[in-house]
């Protein structure tokens, strides 16, 4: 996500002043945050994005700590004053207060509601009121045909949006459509007007090997490569490809580019973009995509770069299940739902508990990548002692930060 320049931000805050309150979505996914916070909410069941002004935010906390929150149905549910099962849409981090905005769908007095909330790190749950905030819409024009279902209950409006992204003054927007190119991304100016262009994407799909127009975008970052604003997007089973922002115009049959095939039978979850410091402070840009069935994926900006500045993928890989492309570190986020980059020191995941499966909502401290406490490993054991050396050293001190990142105070190690 971008800066917008000034006078758009003034513009989209003059915009909101004089905009009525529109009706709130009747299903809540994919969040973004976009500038003069404004929080935009994917309904991909009437084929709408949001755009709601929110009320003034708090001050940017005095220094970057963990959520630790790890029975969020429990606190979303008496929030919401909610019974039964909650259904999570997304995950988005508030670009100065570093809060959570959480998507649910909620049984709330017998009625399925739409919902979405704000958490602090101590547990504080605000339920938004959507209907009382100033907001407008944009609708999406040929959107999937709700009478195509996948395996005969998931219709294909479900899949309208699939995932956004703000960068540059533009709302990104992937999903299906109807037409010969149902994968399609959409460029959405804000503040919204009549401007707006859908773009047919194609691929080549290693796995497969065969050029595809029907699978949508999964997931999706918007950032600069080699100078070059670019839509970095994962799909399904796991085809890694840029598509240059300039190349998207309204009605274009567009060409992206597989960088990488990251494995078959998987679903990719998000696709984020930031930036964290090694052991030495020096700063690198990455980007993750987390998926659903396999390790996550790191990858340097660097490498990125180089790979979306070459030839791409053109051959099938040797067998199934073989990658290809573009150099991947594999990290250990499992169980992991959505992740959002929460400040300059953590990610911020929402993510099911693999022992009892409740929902949480953790902070990864970048570099580390994993949460100390879901391991029970030599280290723990009362009796250990650290070896008197400078990589034991380094071991114990990594450690007991983890540990104070993660609540745990009481058992760092001297």
């Amino acid at each position: 996500m971008k800066v917008s320049p000034l006078f758009f931000t003034f513009s989209a805050f003059a915009f909101f002043a004089s905009a009525a309150s529109a009706e709130a979505p009747q299903s809540a996914g994919i969040l973004e945050f976009g500038p003069d916070n404004t929080l935009f909410v994917a309904n991909a069941l009437d084929a709408t994005i949001h755009a709601f002004a929110l009320e003034q935010s708090g001050a940017a906390p005095e220094q970057d700590t963990a959520f630790n929150l790890l029975d969020l149905d429990a606190l979303v549910s008496a929030a919401l004053g909610s019974e039964g099962r909650l259904m999570y849409g997304d995950l988005a981090v508030h670009p100065t207060t570093r809060d959570a905005y959480v998507s649910v769908m909620a049984m709330i007095d017998g009625v399925e509601t739409a919902a979405v909330v704000a958490i602090a790190r101590d547990g504080t749950v605000q339920m938004l009121d959507l209907d009382a905030l100033k907001s407008t819409r944009f609708e999406l024009e040929d959107a999937a045909d709700e009478s195509v279902k996948f395996w005969r209950h998931i219709p294909a409006p479900t899949l309208t949006v699939t995932d956004l992204d703000y960068a540059n003054g533009e709302l990104f927007v992937s999903g299906l459509s109807t037409g010969e190119f149902a994968s399609t991304l959409r460029r959405v100016p804000f503040p919204f007007d009549a401007t707006a262009s859908s773009s047919g994407i194609e691929i080549y799909h290693a796995a497969h090997n065969q050029n595809e127009t029907r699978a949508p975008i999964r997931a999706m970052t918007v950032i600069d490569v080699g100078g070059v604003p670019t839509a970095v997007a994962a799909y399904t089973c796991t085809p890694l490809v840029t598509i240059p922002v300039d190349a998207l115009s309204d009605g274009a049959s567009v060409t992206g580019k597989t960088i990488a095939e990251l494995g078959y039978g998987n679903t990719p979850l998000d696709v984020i973009s930031f930036a964290a410091a090694d052991q030495q402070g020096n700063v690198s840009d990455y980007v993750l995509v987390v998926n659903r069935e396999m390790d996550a994926d790191l990858i340097t900006l660097d490498d990125l770069t180089a790979a979306a500045a070459g030839p791409g993928l053109s051959e099938p890989v040797p067998y199934l299940g073989a990658t290809s492309g573009v150099r991947t570190v594999p990290l250990p986020l499992s169980g992991v739902v959505h992740v959002a980059d929460q400040d300059s020191q953590f990610l911020l995941a929402l993510r099911r508990d693999l022992d009892t499966g409740a929902m949480e909502l953790v902070s990864f401290r970048k570099g580390s990548f994993f949460r100390l406490s879901d391991f029970i490993s030599e280290y723990n054991f009362p009796d250990y002692a650290y070896a008197d050396d400078p990589m034991s050293t380094g071991v114990r001190m990594f450690q007991n930060m983890l540990k104070t990142d993660e609540g745990f105070p009481g058992q760092i190690r001297q």
